[in-house]
């Protein structure tokens, strides 16, 4: 194993993105801060993920417009003036790969070969040591093994200015729903928007308590929120967010629900009772990681019905793709972790 001779002075970490392996990153940099305070830390991020932790104090943040790589590889030419300490290369992907080749250091760290793609293993120096069965945010402490920090400090303490304009929606109770997940092909990750009304109704009815529906501004999602209009127990807030104003609605609120999104993660950060809907993939490797108590996991089911094998049989990270799968989740599911929670 690699010893440190001195203390690390520079360190620059390659994660852009998606939002919820963003929120897995602050524990990272929370436990790096708390080993070295004086080290000089700088984060290669995409822009939108970056408006979640802009306000993270004594980072030097590279913030990357992923629809422009010839706007990105120049920023990053400019960092080419330093060779940092070491490169914790996070992000497995072909942009990814591209930028890890610029960046100068004295070593880059990067995943092994079980947990990799894209030629990543081939572009690093060296490699973590880590089981591929073990969530995403225990295979992102493995980077920091490698560079003799051994702490795992769970510690998402975030700094942000949270949103006036939604703060008065501390005062009563509500759940949110973020119905949406990834606009990639055969995602299949949503839940039936039908079965979403059916437990806002359940959630007025039984508890007299409110549904926010959450998601982004694509007009996919504009689009199919609509279904929520016109309920008087529901406010659809789908495109009127930003990420500060998410996650001050997301703090305040009784309960999360949805499949596996980037507001699921925030929502666990914040210590929120989470029910994450679980059919395509594996909650043990991307599921609430601060609580996983309430999770409706189908996967195993998942993988028998649609593909005919079982958990043993596939790779870690292998996604069901089945536009039925989520269909094994049931109405009544929900209704007995919610009645869990309020009980």
């Amino acid at each position: 194993m690699y010893k440190e001779k001195h203390p690390l002075k520079s360190i620059c970490l390659l994660r852009l993105s998606s939002l919820g392996d963003i929120t897995h990153m602050i524990p990272i940099i929370n436990t790096i801060k708390n080993k070295n305070h004086k080290i000089n830390i700088t984060w290669i991020i995409n822009k939108t993920e970056y408006e979640l932790v802009k306000y993270i104090k004594n980072i030097r943040f590279i913030v990357i417009d992923k629809q422009s790589i010839y706007k990105s590889i120049k920023q990053l030419y400019e960092l080419r003036s330093i060779t940092f300490d070491v490169l914790l290369h996070m992000q497995v992907s072909l942009r990814s790969n591209i930028f890890s080749m610029i960046i100068r250091s004295n070593r880059k760290i990067g995943y092994n070969k079980h947990l990799s793609k894209n030629l990543h293993s081939l572009l690093n120096y060296e490699e973590i040591d880590c089981r591929k069965d073990v969530h995403v945010l225990d295979t992102f402490f493995c980077f920091l093994k490698k560079i003799s920090i051994n702490d795992e400090i769970l510690d998402w303490s975030l700094d942000i200015i949270e949103s006036d304009f939604y703060r008065r929606l501390s005062d009563s109770k509500y759940v949110v729903i973020n119905p949406f997940t990834s606009s990639r092909r055969f995602n299949y990750r949503e839940w039936d928007l039908k079965n979403y009304k059916d437990i806002s109704k359940f959630l007025f009815n039984k508890y007299k308590i409110r549904t926010i529906v959450v998601g982004g501004a694509s007009k996919y999602e504009i689009n199919r929120s609509k279904i929520f209009n016109g309920i008087s127990y529901i406010d659809n807030f789908v495109a009127k967010t930003n990420l500060q104003e998410l996650y001050t609605i997301l703090k305040n609120c009784d309960t999360y629900i949805g499949p596996d999104s980037g507001t699921l993660h925030i929502a666990s950060m914040l210590n929120k009772p989470v029910i994450g809907l679980y059919a395509t993939s594996n909650p043990r490797r991307t599921g609430p990681y601060k609580n996983m108590n309430y999770t409706i996991n189908r996967y195993p089911e998942a993988l028998r019905r649609f593909e005919n094998k079982d958990e043993n049989d596939v790779k870690w990270g292998f996604r069901v793709r089945d536009k039925n799968a989520m269909s094994l989740i049931k109405i009544e599911d929900v209704k007995n972790m919610i009645e869990k929670i309020m009980n």
